[in-house]
């Protein structure tokens, strides 16, 4: 067999440079995947950022909606205690002046205007009166909102956050694969006695370092 400089064989060197060039590809390609992570992760707080913006304006369009009708719903219940106490006075006096019936009609009618103004979907009775259950029509939006945008940020930043600890674990493992090439190295200059220790144990440091970075990227 026929040995080259410091003892080495040609046949280890080449194996040797075999393992430099393909810790350093794997390293190459690790360092890839790190930045396609942290893209993936500044995506997700892309994604997070709007869907914290959609539910600031999906609560800001509901807290509208429920003001509006509660509003009205207070309105409602005035207007029919202003017709009721109306009827009284009329059921009472034998003589009814006739504008007493034109206040309760007309009290009447601005009643009914203002229950056509309430979704009947989201009334319940509350001591015998009908009023607006707001915090039934705000989680029906919600719900609604949700279906046609995302409104819940707190998904988007877990997938950030796992995305940006693979990176940040890919590129510390990069340390290891230079430490590797390093040792690697060592072995080419080597003498004879202390060359298969280099070998082993950038051998070692490299497989382990694979194996480490094949496990976080696909797991």
């Amino acid at each position: 067999m026929a040995e080259g400089d410091n003892g080495l064989s040609e046949r280890h060197k080449t194996f040797l440079s075999i393992l430099l060039a393909l810790t350093a590809t794997t390293g190459a390609l690790v360092s890839w995947q790190a930045s396609r992570l942290g893209e993936a992760a500044d995506a997700a707080n892309s994604r997070a950022l709007t869907a914290a913006l959609n539910e600031a304006g999906t609560e800001l369009s509901v807290a509208s909606d429920v003001f509006q009708f509660e509003t009205n719903g207070r309105e409602l219940l005035a207007r029919l205690e202003s017709a009721r106490q109306i009827h009284r006075q009329v059921m009472s006096h034998p003589s009814v002046p006739k504008r007493w019936l034109d206040d309760w009609q007309a009290e009447v009618v601005r009643a009914r205007v203002r229950h056509l103004q309430l979704n009947p979907d989201f009334l319940k009775s509350q001591e015998g009166r009908q009023v607006f259950d707001s915090e039934r029509y705000r989680r029906a939006a919600r719900a609604q909102a949700a279906v046609e945008k995302p409104i819940d940020a707190e998904p988007f930043c877990r997938e950030s956050e796992a995305k940006r600890r693979k990176q940040v674990f890919l590129i510390g493992l990069n340390l290891l694969f230079t430490s590797a090439i390093f040792l690697f190295t060592l072995a080419l200059r080597a003498g004879p006695g202390r060359k298969p220790v280099w070998t082993v144990a950038g051998l070692a440091l490299y497989l382990c370092a694979l194996g480490l970075a094949l496990g976080r990227i696909f797991f």
